[in-house]
């Protein structure tokens, strides 16, 4: 009658085993993924050629020194106060309607356009009585009045800031 089993060695894989367990494994995944595989050498090789490959190589050697210089850039200033305007910008952008902004800002570039057309048909000098006679024409008033409550409403703001 035979022994009975009292403990389970478990088989260890020698380097060699394990290496080539790891190879065959890579040669599996390299075959079921052969077109991005390719495209990935290709994209390599692209790299290699334009030289952009070597200056990633070289920017990662010098990881730490990159790194100084960076963190050194970011903490002038001018570089801080860049940013600080970016996210009030930013903070602006976001609390606009998008559609009425766009609008506005369609018709001020199509103004502006139509503008810079004019003047370079017509060259007469812009007197006072033709000042006068542009306020009564209802699209310039349109938009005098519109910088008018713009203004009033700037106004408003700074005056409630001080």
């Amino acid at each position: 009658m035979a022994k009975p089993i009292t403990a389970i060695q478990k088989r260890q894989m020698t380097e060699e085993e394990r290496r080539a367990e790891a190879l065959a494994k890579l040669k599996v995944a390299v075959g079921d993924s052969e077109e991005a595989v390719r495209e990935l050498l290709e994209f390599i090789e692209q790299l290699h050629e334009s030289g952009l490959l070597e200056a990633a190589n070289a920017l990662l050697k010098a990881r730490e020194d990159v790194a100084k210089i960076v963190v050194g850039q970011l903490n002038q200033k001018s570089v801080t106060t860049m940013i600080n305007h970016a996210f009030a910008i930013a903070g602006l952008a976001a609390s606009l309607d998008p559609e009425k902004t766009a609008k506005l800002l369609e018709h001020m570039a199509a103004g502006v356009i139509e503008a810079y057309e004019q003047t370079a048909i017509e060259t007469k000098k812009v007197g006072v009585f033709d000042l006068l006679k542009a306020l009564n024409d209802p699209d310039t008033n349109r938009a005098i009045r519109f910088f008018l409550s713009a203004l009033k409403a700037i106004g408003q703001r700074l005056g409630q800031n001080s």
